[in-house]
């Protein structure tokens, strides 16, 4: 969690931050590692996702979530392999962390 002293410094980052997100450094999850556009499971007062193409060879993708919460900006990130448990359990730590985000 990235907490900013207002909430417009959070706003005014968290484009820059999402952004690098969508292209991580190629040592985060490995070589050749591409990432997607994905959903967002959750609505905070900003939100992007994005998913590797390819799950590894354990058949797991990772879910990169950024959230602006107020004057928060949160980066989570989940490994699975079965996308509605991966689906439910990004949800669930959004809506937590969103309830004890400062504003």
């Amino acid at each position: 969690m990235n907490l900013l002293p207002a909430a417009d410094a959070a706003k005014a980052q968290f484009a820059a931050i999402a952004d690098a997100l969508r292209n991580p450094p190629p040592d985060l999850f490995g070589p050749g590692t591409v990432q997607t556009d994905g959903q967002p499971v959750y609505q905070a007062d900003e939100a992007r996702s994005y998913v590797t193409a390819k799950p590894d060879a354990q058949g797991n993708l990772v879910y990169s979530d950024a959230y602006r919460m107020g004057r928060a900006i949160v980066i989570v990130y989940t490994l699975g392999n079965d996308p509605a448990a991966a689906k439910a359990a990004r949800e669930l730590v959004a809506k937590e962390i969103d309830r004890r985000a400062p504003r």
